[in-house]
């Protein structure tokens, strides 16, 4: 789904409490528990559109911290109006670009990893710009703890499978993987998901651990 493009939504973002601006996520490396206050295990959410997983989890989970990483300011933005205060102590916000991930966080940094309907982005020639093409996949394993884990979930089934053999030949060990995933009792979704499953349209899951390095 595109959003309209809203000029005053760059300006909302980075006057909000909850977003991080660039320089400080930069500065923030291997020191991200630091911003938090606490110790919990960090869950990071790449792609997080109009955050209403990242919402649900913050609030449902405040035994974790959730960080959301968002391109885009309009969705960002969106999330912003309808959190409420007090806001969540464990929930913080990057409008900024994956491609950043290499400066941001340091090696083992992350203790969960969500990738939930990213932009399939389904032309060959931008491959590539997948967050789930090989150069994402080596970024990945690098900042996830050993133990840690990566939940990756679409509608595509082309896009899917495409993913997949990526992971299978980076090494990663799918735990679990579905081409029609059921939704659990208690399972946390995004606005996407939500959608789709009023659809009947099937759900594309897998969730991976990284490769295990000597």
């Amino acid at each position: 789904m595109r959003l309209r493009r809203i000029p005053q939504a760059r300006t909302l973002v980075e006057n909000h409490s909850l977003v991080i601006k660039e320089q400080t996520a930069l500065d923030l490396t291997g020191r991200w528990r630091q911003l938090f206050g606490t110790d919990k295990p960090l869950h990071l959410e790449i792609g997080m559109g109009l955050g209403h997983f990242l919402q649900a989890a913050a609030l449902d989970h405040p035994e974790h911290n959730y960080l959301g990483l968002e391109k885009r300011a309009e969705p960002v933005m969106w999330l912003l109006k309808r959190l409420t205060e007090p806001y969540p102590a464990n929930l913080r916000i990057f409008n900024g670009d994956a491609a950043r991930l290499k400066e941001m966080f340091a090696t083992g940094e992350i203790n969960m990893l969500y990738l939930f309907f990213p932009d399939p982005w389904p032309k060959s020639r931008h491959a590539k710009r997948r967050l789930t093409a090989p150069a994402f996949l080596r970024e990945y394993q690098r900042i996830l703890e050993p133990a840690g884990r990566l939940i990756f979930k679409t509608d595509g089934a082309a896009f899917y499978h495409w993913s997949c053999d990526n992971f299978r030949e980076a090494g990663w060990y799918m735990a679990e993987a579905s081409e029609a995933w059921p939704l659990r009792k208690g399972e946390v979704i995004s606005g996407y998901e939500r959608r789709y499953r009023e659809l009947d349209m099937p759900i594309y899951y897998a969730e991976l651990t990284p490769p295990v390095t000597s």
